[in-house]
């Protein structure tokens, strides 16, 4: 089958353009032999990849991107690795504990695997183990955060408050009422983990860049028609998130979005002196449509909000522009001390969300395994889901592989184009209600 719509990155991404070049990228060419392919280097292929190696140190073992890594989805998000997510189909983010406390063991088990790596080979990518701060910038956000906070209560979770004095005195700026940390985030450079992460592969590994799967023959053996080059599996492993459905598997049961960010230009001393504040912290809105703000090691600011319905997988131009003057707003009302501070950068990053919340995982057809639909949390989850999807492979056992093995699939999505219209509308009701909190 041929694969319709192939990923499509501008070179606009503010984390990796402030790093070193690229080296020259490695793409397929001429036909080789695996035992394992993986499709898509995000954090879930980067963890399925590394961990299938550990598992089977003799397999050959194929890694593709369609892009460059560091560029794709992965290095594109706001570098929050998060143990405890906003959830935003309920008021009080906890509609079922258990549940909760089963997502938090996955992202958690992510975190551990991540930080083994890092520490191992010695990944530098701003690794900060600070936590977060959830701030309400309005009442309506107070008492998300009071919920919040009684979600937090229920799983015995440490959290401490923060008034308005603390907050200002946190960020420099006036703009928030009230804040409240949670100690489990780690903030990190996305970019420069991804790339670290990748350059540390074990040596079965052979990773493949600017290489995107244009067909794909199923099997087993499973051929895939890739760059210039063909690669032949015995077992194929779908981690491209939101474009695993041109792979013919939960093709209508995806719903594909962008959201985006922006990274301004390092803030000069003068306007390190008039803003004050504390250096390198990280900010989750009390509503979950509203606005992340960070704090770089290098003193930029870093904007992140607008969910936008991406039909087409790849967003325009037109929608980056729409998302830039969006986050001008949300930078302007922070930080109005900094009038000259601008934006160096604003880039897209996709990802997929489930009507039902529940994740694609497992066994899909015979050799071919999948680890995506991360609804939003790519970095903590999908680095466990990658991990997980190479000890089911396996065959193993464990808690963790007991709750992924007995979740859900993504439920059916309604045709197009009510599903676009109906999507539209949520996302505009959504912003609209986020307020000042956007």
């Amino acid at each position: 089958m041929r694969v319709g719509i192939l990923p499509r990155a501008d070179r606009n991404n503010g984390w990796l353009e402030i790093l070193p070049p690229l080296p020259p990228a490695n793409p397929v060419t001429g036909c080789r032999s695996v035992d394992y392919a993986v499709v898509g280097a995000g954090f879930t292929g980067l963890a399925a990849a590394r961990r299938l190696a550990e598992l089977f140190p003799d397999a050959a073992i194929a890694l593709l991107d369609a892009g460059r890594i560091g560029n794709n989805a992965a290095g594109r998000c706001s570098g929050f690795a998060i143990d405890q997510a906003h959830n935003i189909r309920t008021k009080d983010f906890a509609a079922n504990l258990e549940a909760e406390k089963a997502q938090i063991a996955i992202n958690r088990a992510g975190q551990d695997y991540l930080k083994a790596a890092v520490q191992a080979h010695a990944i530098a990518c701003d690794w900060d183990e600070g936590g977060k701060y959830h701030a309400a910038a309005t009442g309506d956000g107070q008492l998300a955060l009071q919920a919040y906070a009684g979600n937090l209560n229920l799983l015995r979770a440490p959290y401490r408050w923060l008034d308005a004095g603390a907050m200002q005195a946190l960020t420099g700026s006036p703009f928030y009422r009230q804040g409240l940390h949670t100690p489990g985030t780690i903030l990190l450079q996305p970019a420069a983990l991804v790339l670290g992460l990748a350059r540390t592969l074990p040596g079965n590994i052979a990773v493949f860049e600017d290489s995107p799967v244009t067909g794909v023959s199923y099997g087993p053996p499973h051929r895939l028609v890739a760059g210039n080059g063909e690669i032949t599996a015995s077992a194929l492993l779908l981690t491209n998130n939101g474009f695993a459905g041109q792979f013919g598997h939960c093709s209508k049961h995806l719903i594909p979005v962008v959201t985006w960010g922006s990274l301004t230009r390092p803030m000069t001393g003068a306007e390190i002196a008039r803003l004050g504040g504390q250096g390198d912290w990280g900010i989750v809105p009390a509503n979950p449509f509203g606005t992340s703000v960070r704090r770089t090691v290098d003193n930029r600011i870093l904007v992140r909000n607008i969910y936008s319905y991406c039909s087409g997988l790849n967003p325009t131009e037109a929608d980056r522009l729409w998302a830039r003057k969006k986050h001008e707003t949300s930078l302007r009302n922070r930080f109005p001390m900094l009038p000259g501070l601008e934006f160096d950068y604003t880039w897209g990053g996709p990802l997929s969300l489930s009507k039902n919340g529940e994740p694609a995982f497992g066994t899909f057809a015979g050799g071919v395994f999948g680890a995506f639909c991360l609804n939003g949390v790519g970095i903590a989850r999908g680095t466990a889901y990658g991990k997980l999807l190479a000890e089911h492979i396996a065959g193993a056992d464990s808690d963790l592989l007991e709750i992924m093995r007995n979740a859900g699939r993504p439920n059916p999505l309604p045709p197009r184009p009510f599903l676009d219209l109906g999507v539209r509308v949520d996302f505009a009701r959504r912003r609209y209600r986020a307020g000042l909190e956007l």
